[in-house]
């Protein structure tokens, strides 16, 4: 590890040989301890270029969270029965940009570390499992169908983007889950799998030099190819989509699509982080309009989102009020690029944010998932604080009236 690999609080970062990034905070004082490792392939990974072939290859939908499903299987047994075994709990997710599997434990740290950076790059898949994997990924699938929030998210995707797979739910579905089969998770493998795609996140009471000594253990690859998207519109599809699940009170989301960040995709975060507590928190002027017309009774959630091709933000709500929501969401848009943000609200919410940055600090957990989000864009928690104490409020006026456009809102509703 190079001397300028480390922040003044301690926090260190290395590359590998192999090309994996490594991301490490040692806290001391807490028993606990985290590993995680990010791949930077998920579900929008559906194509790519493959040497020797005239075509681009093609990969059905699901295929990244089928992968994850059946990774922990591996020749001699299940790596998750190994990591209990070994005092560790483990678990893995998948969205639509990263795969990330990892665990936490107070013992046999190391172990389980060099477990972990086995079994992501030996798999195993054999066809009667992969069969077998099909009616747990199908109940998923099931489950999620049935769940009010993830119709109305993917309903709003639907509506706002014509071609992008960040439209395509992450497990897919049953139709195309029928097209996977141990060939195709095999070669999904070899082109998502590969060291440069790598971060390995740690944090607790650990031992900086000997994790740097275990992640040698990652072995060298080609570099995979980048995947490729279809070209996609800057208009949105249909600005009103609505369906029905029977649920006793209608939920809703208010998206607005944007342009895809390529530079500084964190300080955008950031920035927009801060943009959508000014527009729409609970101290904000539009939500005590909203509430004094009985619009809303609680704030709206909101999320910003970034990757490859995509970028968009969501206000979610509950009620039957969402049309009034959003074009009152738009009257105080244009309120604020007309009259700016004040520099009081700017200031407190500069500092909120990097209370919750502190308060993130102290959880070792907290750091890690962290990490794995600011390691999608080749950041580390240093960076991201200095980005916290140096925005500005005219980059986030800027890019309010940038980002924000009335003809690229998406109301989508479940009732």
């Amino acid at each position: 590890m190079r001397e300028n690999d480390k922040d003044k609080n301690g926090t260190a970062w290395a590359k590998t040989s192999s090309g994996m990034d490594c991301y490490f905070f040692p806290m001391p004082d807490y028993e606990e301890k985290m590993a995680a490792i990010v791949v930077k392939a998920g579900s929008n990974f559906l194509a790519c270029n493959a040497k020797n072939q005239e075509k681009p290859l093609h990969f059905p939908e699901g295929t990244a969270h089928f992968i994850e499903h059946r990774l922990f299987r591996q020749k001699w047994g299940d790596a998750f029965s190994t990591f209990s075994k070994q005092g560790a709990s483990a678990n893995a997710f998948t969205d639509a940009e990263k795969t990330v599997y990892y665990f936490s434990c107070q013992e046999n740290f190391f172990e389980n570390l060099r477990l972990l950076l086995s079994f992501v790059q030996n798999p195993y898949f054999l066809e009667e499992e992969t069969e077998q994997e099909k009616s747990i990924i199908q109940s998923e699938i099931t489950m999620y169908d049935d769940n009010p929030d993830w119709r109305v998210y993917y309903q709003l995707l639907q509506a706002m983007y014509h071609h992008h797979p960040i439209r395509i739910p992450i497990a897919g579905d049953a139709k195309a889950m029928q097209k996977i089969d141990h060939r195709v998770l095999q070669q999904a493998y070899d082109f998502m799998y590969t060291p440069e795609r790598f971060s390995l996140i740690c944090a607790g009471n650990i031992r900086v030099p000997k994790i740097v000594e275990a992640a040698g253990m990652m072995k060298k690859k080609n570099p995979g190819e980048k995947p490729l998207f279809e070209r996609e519109p800057e208009s949105v599809k249909e600005s009103y989509v609505e369906g029905k699940l029977g649920i006793s009170r209608p939920i809703f989301q208010i998206g607005f699509k944007m342009t895809p960040v390529e530079r500084e995709p964190i300080k955008q975060r950031i920035l927009m982080s801060i943009l959508l507590e000014v527009l729409a928190g609970e101290s904000s002027a539009f939500y005590q309009e909203a509430y004094y017309k009985k619009y809303l009774d609680e704030p709206l959630g909101n999320a910003y989102f970034n990757g490859e091709g995509y970028a968009f933000c969501a206000f979610s709500g509950v009620g039957e009020r969402g049309k009034e929501v959003s074009e009152l969401l738009l009257k105080h848009l244009e309120t604020l690029c007309q009259e700016g943000i004040s520099e009081e609200d700017f200031r407190r919410i500069c500092k909120k944010q990097i209370g919750r940055f502190i308060r993130r600090g102290q959880s070792v957990s907290g750091m890690v998932l962290g990490q794995i989000e600011w390691a999608m864009a080749d950041c580390s928690a240093g960076q991201v604080f200095r980005y916290l104490k140096t925005v500005q409020k005219s980059e986030a006026e800027q890019l309010l009236c940038k980002a924000f456009a009335k003809d690229k809102l998406v109301l989508s509703v479940i009732r």
